[in-house]
């Protein structure tokens, strides 16, 4: 559990709370998700569920703060970590926001119609959940999705 307020003082900790609200305004998220207890790898599936899509994400791009390894990372419960799904054009921008606060982020992924969320690392791939299997149970009524679990 990473704590990035405590102590914070709150003018700084406005303005990186204000990117996100900035982003959904401007039009340049399509969805996100707060990295929860299920650290990464569980949140994104989260996301895929709910959203009805799978995800490829490349370990080796997330930002991970020097010094820590890189499986703890994955599996930690930061206090200010986001997962944001955003169109390909519009990721450096997204990426320059948190830049601009010197806030690590990057583009780690790419979202698809496959309902299945995989990990990739170097030329390995692994899939770690098939969204037709409820995860948390928010997926949503088969009725309004594709047949593969994409958006309708």
């Amino acid at each position: 559990n990473f704590d990035a307020a405590s102590g914070v003082p709150a003018e700084r900790l406005r303005g990186d709370l204000a990117i996100l609200p900035g982003l959904a305004e401007d039009g340049l998220v399509k969805a996100g998700k707060d990295i929860s207890m299920a650290g990464l790898p569980g949140t994104v599936t989260m996301l895929c569920e709910g959203s009805g899509v799978g995800v490829a994400i490349d370990v080796d791009a997330v930002p991970v703060p020097a010094g820590v390894d890189l499986g703890r990372f994955l599996l930690a419960f930061p206090s200010f970590g986001f997962l944001l799904a955003a169109k390909p054009d519009a990721a450096r921008s997204v990426v320059a926001r948190f830049a601009a606060r010197d806030i690590g982020c990057a583009a780690i992924g790419a979202f698809d119609a496959t309902g299945r969320v995989r990990l990739s690392r170097g030329n390995e791939e692994a899939e770690i959940w098939d969204c037709a299997r409820p995860f948390i149970g928010c997926a949503p009524p088969s009725t309004s999705r594709s047949p593969r679990g994409g958006p309708p």
